[in-house]
């Protein structure tokens, strides 16, 4: 038999819990006070780290339901709210949120999920402009991208120098302390590679 679960990370006293209680009772939701999770763990954590959500997410099975008061509930921000609602509809659980109205958040046809969506998708959009557009600046003001060089560009000629005369790229790395990797780019004339930009 289905079991309908409570769950808030928002109350922070009994007597709000309390509240919260009362008033999901009142908007229709019958829940019994055995299948209720309330916890106060930091909001900035991510809802399936949270101690109280993952005993009861260990409970839950096909065709339960969750009940939140607000969205907050569910995640620490936009992606993790929309994690929990994937993992939700993954195990089969349908997800209701007081705050948002009477809808399973889980389902994939939910209204409220493309929104949440397409607000992430407008934030992860907005995000990557600001970047290109600050890079864009540094650039135009002759700032360098990226990590800063290990061997400055005067170098590069001595290392030359030191190959043609017979110095080896393993010994020239290990007194330099850079990658041989590194050594022979320089060799081959290519500009040094800022690795992770």
């Amino acid at each position: 038999m289905p079991t309908t679960y409570l769950y808030t990370n928002q109350a922070g006293s009994l007597s709000e819990f309390e509240q919260e209680c009362m008033a999901l009772d009142a908007a229709g939701y019958v829940i019994n006070i055995g299948n209720a999770w309330w916890e106060r763990s930091s909001v900035m954590g991510p809802a399936m780290q949270r101690p109280a959500f993952q005993q009861m997410s260990r409970r839950l099975r096909a065709g339960d339901t969750i009940v939140t008061a607000t969205l907050a509930s569910l995640g620490c921000n936009l992606r993790d709210v929309i994690a929990t609602l994937q993992r939700c509809r993954s195990l089969g659980v349908r997800v209701h949120c007081a705050e948002v109205g009477d809808e399973n958040l889980a389902a994939a046809s939910s209204v409220t999920m493309r929104t949440l969506y397409a607000v992430d998708n407008l934030e992860r959009q907005g995000r990557s402009a600001r970047m290109k557009q600050s890079a864009q600046e540094a650039v135009g003001r002759g700032a360098r991208l990226g990590r800063k060089p290990l061997l400055e560009p005067d170098m590069h000629e001595e290392i030359r120098a030191a190959i043609r005369v017979g110095t080896s790229i393993s010994e020239l790395a290990r007194t330099l302390r850079v990658s041989r990797q590194t050594i022979m780019r320089i060799r081959d004339g290519c500009p040094e590679r800022t690795e992770g930009f």
